[in-house]
């Protein structure tokens, strides 16, 4: 797991905490018989006497969630060579993600009943009649949500490229540069003849006397 999986996965369990903690709610109204319908989304800890918990609506909330993290998790695995980095772009997969998301949205968006204006469920939009309406306040509070979510990934995953480039810079230390710097070159050290010069000893392929003799001038 590289980071910025890590980064999915703290998101995905903040958001399903949000959806616990602030679960949908339903009321039965005095004026309309049936059951009961959608009437918001309230405290755990603090709902409302007589309201029930919507739990189709909590299931699919907590199913599109771990949809989107079980996609951006496979989207962002690491290629094996690099196991911290992902395999695509976080850019391109934050915003393959925001578009599917919003397609969803906007070809389901919710519906509502006329004339009572309560919530009835996600329709297709090509296949509303005219007796629904769209349920405004919920396709906006959709539509916040997942601005917020896609601001909050770019922004941690900026983070976390950064974190990533400075880890990189300060580890690199390559030991040849480092050797180098630390012991000169030898065959650099001297400038001009060393003590080894081929002409100071006895030509091998000269058979004659050698004709230099004692200290040479060009030493």
């Amino acid at each position: 797991m590289n980071k910025f999986q890590l980064t999915v996965l703290i998101a995905a369990l903040a958001n399903l905490a949000l959806m616990l903690i602030f679960p949908p709610f339903n009321s039965q109204s005095l004026f309309r018989a049936g059951p009961a319908s959608f009437d918001a989304f309230y405290p755990a800890f603090d709902a409302p006497v007589g309201a029930t918990l919507n739990s189709g609506l909590l299931y699919l909330e907590i199913f599109f969630v771990l949809v989107n993290a079980v996609l951006a998790w496979v989207l962002l695995q690491g290629v094996p060579q690099q196991p911290h980095s992902p395999r695509v772009r976080w850019q391109n997969v934050l915003q393959w993600l925001v578009i599917a998301n919003l397609l969803v949205i906007l070809l389901f968006p919710p519906f509502e009943t006329q004339p009572d204006r309560a919530f009835e469920g996600f329709r297709f939009a090509l296949g509303g009649s005219v007796q629904r309406g769209i349920f405004l306040p919920f396709l906006f509070l959709e539509l916040f949500l997942l601005a917020l979510d896609a601001a909050a990934l770019w922004l941690a995953f900026g983070l976390v490229t950064r974190w990533d480039v400075a880890d990189g810079a300060e580890s690199f230390v390559p030991g040849s540069i480092a050797e180098a710097g630390a012991a000169p070159d030898p065959d650099r050290s001297q400038i001009g003849r060393s003590d080894h010069d081929r002409r100071q000893g006895r030509d091998p392929n000269f058979g004659g006397p050698e004709r230099r003799k004692g200290i040479e001038r060009r030493k």
